[in-house]
């Protein structure tokens, strides 16, 4: 049986509501309303952007200087034969021999012909970070296979924020200074491309520019540098409060961006950019009658732990700033660790994620008693710390239950008395472990917070660094 011909783009109906397109001709079947059809393309003249009504004759020669200029590229002439990769990335060991991966049959708009070279870093995109830390059974379709990759063929700012964050997992986990800048350079060109879409777009509706500022706030987490982190995740939340829902399925952009702002406002000073309504909000997407469902997509921890670590974190940012007496701070502290204690999901969790929930339920407890220094009497500090490091130890082989749980292990590394050698450890190794599978700078980051905090005990160097996990 013959295939049905397809399109080079994803048809309007399921370009505006941000749905995967199945490309097919002369109408998508996906969109579940009436097809609007496919745009129109003008073969080998750009609609818009730097080469609106130009033709890519007329730019080959600049293109070519280009490369020629380029202080970094993928093509080597002598090669990283001595770097050495586990199995998993074998294959990049001779990304240098295959500058461009075209395909003959895929045909894409004028604007973005230049950028062929880059399909490289898309499939490694697809291939190791798309469902890495997806915690789901079956297959692992998540929102950025869903969303984010069918945007990468057609959407320049998208394309180049995820060919920079590939480049730069690729740079960290083969400790290649060339693909670190490389990413740098596509993370510009990403900068470039989401400023210039903001000027075209009056309106700022476009699903992409939210998806793409997301995608730079999780690459600054990636690089280590995270200099424009708060800058990404402030811009998406301005978009958030003024359009509310993103328009894709459950809302993934903006639940993401809620945990994004609030995961990373629990390890510096800062407020959450936004307000705990536009969190509720977000939180409300997972509701069902049964009540709001896990999403494994979005959230290390069941949305109501999730919550707890919103309520306490706004709760100190109010205390230290004098905006809420210190005995009425502390009798909602006593509150939200109450609620926390007594809080029970074995109604929805497996066996397999047992574990790894109470974890995160007692790493809360133990952010909440460091925050608020309570007592003993109040929270057992011994007992909460016994209870995180026996579970995660024991935990699942599985890579991405075993890296859910960064953030409630640093905040137990954070609660280690002087003498716990051993557990400190532990931890060292078990970060350097995620670094090195994983690609990201977070985990090798953390490392140093902790080792600085358990040397000096200084409490300020913990709001130097923004970390997240």
């Amino acid at each position: 049986m013959a295939s049905q011909p397809q399109f080079g783009i994803a048809c309007k109906t399921c370009r505006r509501r941000g749905r995967k397109c199945d490309q097919t001709l002369p109408k998508c079947m996906r969109c579940g309303v009436e097809c609007e059809g496919y745009p129109l393309r003008w073969v080998g003249l750009a609609a818009r952007g730097r080469m609106a009504v130009r033709t890519y004759q007329s730019v080959a020669d600049d293109s070519a200087l280009r490369k020629q200029q380029a202080s970094v590229s993928l093509v080597s002439k002598n090669g990283d034969s001595n770097v050495g990769v586990d199995q998993q990335l074998s294959d990049v060991r001779n990304l240098h021999l295959f500058p461009s991966l075209r395909r003959p049959t895929w045909t894409m708009p004028a604007t973005l012909r230049l950028l062929d070279g880059l399909q490289v870093f898309i499939k490694y995109y697809e291939r190791d970070i798309s469902t890495a830390f997806y915690l789901g059974h079956g297959p692992a379709e998540t929102p950025y296979t869903h969303h984010i990759l069918p945007m990468a063929k057609n959407v320049p700012c998208i394309r180049y924020a995820v060919a920079a964050t590939a480049s730069c997992h690729m740079g960290n986990r083969l400790q290649n200074k060339r693909f670190k800048i490389q990413s740098l350079q596509l993370r510009l060109e990403a900068t470039q491309a989401l400023r210039q879409q903001l000027i075209n777009d009056a309106e700022q509706t476009d699903i992409s520019l939210i998806a793409c500022m997301i995608l730079l706030a999780q690459l600054d987490l990636c690089s280590g540098d995270c200099l424009e982190f708060g800058t990404h995740l402030k811009a998406a939340s301005d978009i958030v409060k003024r359009h509310g829902s993103d328009g894709t399925d459950r809302g993934f952009f903006q639940q993401r961006l809620a945990w994004l702002d609030i995961m990373g406002a629990t390890t510096s000073s800062r407020m959450p950019h936004l307000k705990p309504e536009h969190v509720q909000a977000s939180l409300n997407k997972f509701k069902t009658p049964s009540g709001r469902k896990w999403g494994f997509d979005v959230f290390d921890c069941p949305i109501d732990l999730f919550e707890y670590i919103a309520d306490i974190t706004v709760l100190h940012k109010l205390y230290t700033s004098s905006r809420i007496p210190s005995d009425n701070a502390l009798r909602k502290a006593i509150a939200l660790g109450n609620a926390t204690r007594t809080w029970n999901g074995s109604g929805m969790l497996s066996d397999q994620r047992q574990d790894m929930v109470e974890i995160w339920r007692h790493g809360i407890l133990l952010y909440l008693v460091r925050l608020f220094q309570l007592s003993d009497e109040i929270l057992n500090t011994s007992d909460l710390l016994d209870n995180v490091f026996s579970r995660a130890r024991k935990l699942s082989s599985e890579m991405e239950r075993k890296f859910s749980t960064s953030w409630p292990l640093f905040q137990a590394g954070l609660c280690l008395r002087r003498e716990s050698h051993e557990r400190k450890q532990w931890l060292r190794n078990e970060f350097a472990s995620q670094f090195r599978t994983l690609g990201c700078w977070n985990p090798k980051l953390a490392i140093d917070v902790l080792a600085k905090f358990w040397q000096t005990g200084n409490k300020l160097n913990l709001e130097l660094q923004t970390l997240l996990f």
